[in-house]
């Protein structure tokens, strides 16, 4: 009977290890493309192009326009790699800019 608590318990470790390493890992990925979407500014920049504003920029538009702020924010979320805060608050400047 104690052996059997053992294996549950060893299970449930390894289940909650599991999904902290998914949340981890997408959040880690969300970061190397932000990093790479700031490189590739950062070489704009010292080339003396002009800033782009980024393509997902134009749909955010048509949502906020169409009052559907909170889809908005999740496609900023997906096409940007932002957390909750950080687009939300891009979302707001989109719409504040117009």
């Amino acid at each position: 009977m104690d052996l059997s608590w053992i294996f549950v318990l060893a299970g449930a470790l390894l289940a909650a290890g599991y999904l902290v390493y998914g949340m981890m890992d997408s959040r880690l990925k969300a970061m190397e493309k932000q990093l790479a979407d700031m490189q590739k500014t950062i070489a704009a920049i010292h080339k003396g192009e002009p800033l782009k504003e980024p393509s997902v920029n134009e749909g955010l538009r048509q949502l906020l326009q169409d009052g559907k702020d909170v889809e908005a924010i999740k496609m900023a979320r997906e096409h940007l790699g932002l957390s909750l805060l950080e687009a939300k608050k891009y979302v707001d400047s989109l719409n504040s800019s117009n």
